[in-house]
């Protein structure tokens, strides 16, 4: 269930890094991180656990909606967790539930941590039965009654929590392809006596309200916060303390640390993913640190990194056809060639040169078998969607 923080550490980190560095003030006296040291960097940026605050919020969402649930016939049994499409929510909810110190005395129950899309989305609603099957206490006929659901001693047997990590990947945008989300939304209705978790992006919420109407039986919302300065350099920090020198381009050397990370909290509208890329590509070093065909290494004392004015890549001229592939990427989260074909109603050789030219362009990264966006070019293709009549929802 463990999503990758930067998964693609090479050629695409290096290659957007170079196009990024396009829209840098330039400085002399520094020069950009050789491959060496980001596929370092980005392997201790990977044990990273997601951040406290998402964390804090999320457990405290939980404890106090099965707190009310459990004392309450009438509660609602369940909490929604909504996230950009850029963020690793299944990560975040997996984070949240190893360092919950004290979780409310419940079996925590992850049917499907590592759910993925078959090939043949329409055999979603079966896999999703056959998860939960070696759980008896959950009742898999969506039209049999609990008669036991408005019994006051049923309180007692509210002790059940079932974690959906990523509910993005138990649909797709075809014809029958949200007939899952349907059966889960029953299966949680019909099941009062569990409580559950639910992580989604805002785009796939907002596109399930809109054919199968969510909202109408999901009312526990709870949105992730967004990080300020202070949030992200306490989460990097680990990373940063020992190893980078704050130096803005400019010169100035007034609380350089403190405008740093206002300027990343900025430019990243407080998205944890978004700013783990536009840090990356912010990073400099000094020219000696690669002279002499020396091999760069942060086991190197004198090896420092300096932390440059980030700034969002410049988003490259969008072809129509581009635009609807984007908009179903950002619905799904992470989705195959195959399945984003499916979604646009066409072939995957109708398809595939745009993705290829997308890859090429970093708007899209490949990891694990899928497609999704590149992080930092989140903001700009909001931006682009919307201002061509795309529905962007909440973002």
């Amino acid at each position: 269930m463990i999503q990758s923080v930067l998964p693609h550490v090479r050629q695409q980190i290096q290659s957007w890094f170079t196009k990024a560095q396009k829209v840098t003030e330039p400085d002399e006296d520094l020069i950009g991180l050789p491959d060496t040291l980001l596929a370092e960097l980005s392997q201790r940026l990977e044990t990273l656990s997601s951040p406290l605050t998402y964390q804090t919020t999320i457990q405290e969402a939980i404890a106090t909606r099965v707190a009310t649930w459990q004392k309450n016939l009438e509660a609602a049994n369940h909490v929604v967790i909504l996230a950009h499409p850029v963020e690793a929510i299944a990560k975040i909810l997996e984070d949240s539930f190893a360092h919950w110190e004290n979780p409310p005395a419940l079996e925590i129950v992850t049917p499907f941590p590592a759910l993925h899309r078959p090939r043949n989305p329409l055999t979603l609603s079966q896999r999703i039965q056959k998860a939960l099957q070696p759980y008896p206490h959950i009742h898999l006929n969506p039209s049999q009654e609990a008669d036991h659901s408005l019994d006051v001693d049923a309180l007692e047997e509210r002790q059940t929590l079932i974690v959906i990590p990523c509910l993005e990947q138990c649909f797709l945008r075809s014809i029958g392809g949200w007939e899952s989300v349907e059966l889960l939304r029953d299966l949680m209705i019909q099941n009062p006596h569990c409580f559950w978790a639910i992580g989604c992006n805002h785009w796939a919420w907002d596109f399930l309200d809109f054919v199968c109407q969510v909202s109408a039986y999901f009312s526990e919302i709870q949105t992730l916060p967004k990080l300020d300065a202070t949030l992200l350099e306490e989460w990097l920090n680990p990373i940063t303390q020992t190893l980078v020198v704050p130096k803005f381009l400019s010169g100035e050397e007034t609380e350089p640390t403190k405008t740093y990370w206002e300027a990343l909290a900025s430019q990243s509208s407080g998205v944890s993913q978004i700013a783990t890329y536009l840090w990356l590509q912010s990073l400099r070093i000094k020219p000696d640190a690669v002279a002499d065909d020396r091999v760069p290494s942060f086991n190197d004392p004198e090896m420092v990194l300096y932390e440059t004015k980030p700034s969002l890549p410049s988003l490259p001229t969008l072809e129509p056809s581009d635009r609807y592939l984007l908009h179903s990427v950002l619905i799904h989260g992470s989705i195959t060639r195959r399945h984003l074909a499916l979604s646009l109603g066409e072939s995957e050789s109708q398809i595939q040169a745009r993705v290829q030219w997308l890859l090429r362009a970093d708007l899209l990264e490949a990891k694990q078998g899928g497609l999704s966006l590149q992080p930092s070019h989140y903001q700009k293709v909001v931006r682009e969607l919307s201002n061509n009549n795309f529905f962007v929802g909440k973002v």
